[in-house]
């Protein structure tokens, strides 16, 4: 399999024409292939729209490029069509390796079993033509739309998680918030701000930032309601659809590479006892957990999608780190 890409042209004359511009493009894009080596093939896609001015000899390229966690775009205007192109493939270049260079921080590059499987891939490249006309994202807010559709499955999890702990807490009411729906706003919103981007961060932390705002909102709309508002809407769903336990967790994709490789043994019963004691920690130290401990955000990452000040973060951090090492401490000594 290789990387998928697709055209879309807009105002185009016949001298203009696709085909003939297939090849030239091919070569331009082939200059992305070094550093999109080892990703895996359905994590990118490039989309590549090409317009001329209805009114002038002008014509605009823009191209964009989804990765595993982000949406990469550039565009170029000029006199040229190839050479539009040509500036907005440079810039997007500098863009991709930019992004490379922060992944060494990222869950993606972290975790072990994703790295073994990043490890096994062999360099690729694009495919050898283009998709057909009329297939692959044809809008910005379709790429958007992939991208989310990629994480959905961690984003549901990670909305079920905090469902969980919101309702013994008393924050929410049994039942009443179905994580599906949660997400189904998350997806409209970003859909709605997709042309304009985030305002900081990378595509997946603005994800994470439209998950915390929605349930913000629940929760605000059951202390309307147990005020006496109307006007709080409750959504029925099954007990099944948010429980959520320890074991649904991978343990070593919990608790990272704070604790010494020594103690990987007791990590399952830490993190079970954790599970069970998180519900009565304040809610940014729960927050920090999740975000930090389960889906790999960095301090700075989760200081965009909480709110919390970096500060703030850091000392939640090393709070959490201290119980970390209370827990095991405590588990050693129990054996």
């Amino acid at each position: 399999m290789r990387i998928p890409w697709n055209i879309v042209a807009k105002n185009l004359s016949p001298d203009d024409a696709r085909i003939p511009l297939e090849k030239k493009l091919q070569q331009k894009i082939a200059k992305f292939e070094r550093d999109l080596a080892h990703f895996p093939q359905d994590a990118v896609h490039l989309q590549i729209v090409l317009e001329k001015h209805p009114r002038k000899d002008r014509y605009l390229a823009s191209l964009t490029l989804r990765v595993p966690s982000d949406i990469l775009h550039s565009e170029e205007a000029g006199r040229d069509l190839v050479g539009a192109f040509d500036d907005a493939v440079k810039s997007l270049l500098r863009k991709l390796k930019s992004y490379k260079s922060s992944l060494r921080r990222e869950k993606f590059w972290k975790r072990k079993e994703r790295r073994e499987k990043l490890h096994a891939l062999k360099a690729t490249g694009f495919a050898p033509a283009p998709q057909d006309k009329g297939k692959g994202p044809q809008t910005h807010k379709e790429v958007v739309r992939e991208l989310f559709q990629r994480h959905e499955k961690e984003f549901l999890r990670h909305v079920r998680r905090h469902i969980f702990q919101d309702e013994p807490a008393g924050e929410l009411p049994k039942e009443a918030v179905n994580p599906r729906d949660v997400l189904n706003e998350v997806a409209r919103r970003a859909e709605a701000k997709a042309d304009k981007g985030p305002k900081r961060g990378s595509w997946l932390t603005s994800f994470y930032r439209l998950i915390h705002q929605e349930l913000k909102r629940q929760r605000r709309l059951w202390k309307h309601k147990k005020r006496g508002d109307s006007s709080a809407g409750k959504t029925k769903t099954s007990r099944e659809e948010t429980k959520v336990t320890a074991r649904q967790v991978p343990a070593a994709d919990v608790i990272r590479d704070e604790v010494p490789p020594v103690e990987i043994a007791a990590r399952k019963d830490v993190v079970a006892q954790l599970e069970q004691d998180m519900r009565n920690w304040p809610r940014p130290e729960r927050e920090v957990f999740e975000l930090y401990y389960v889906e790999g955000l960095d301090p700075e990452e989760i200081m965009m999608v909480t709110d919390q000040p970096l500060k703030t973060v850091r000392e939640n951090l090393e709070s959490i780190q201290s119980r970390l090492r209370d827990e095991i401490v405590a588990q050693k000594t129990a054996a």
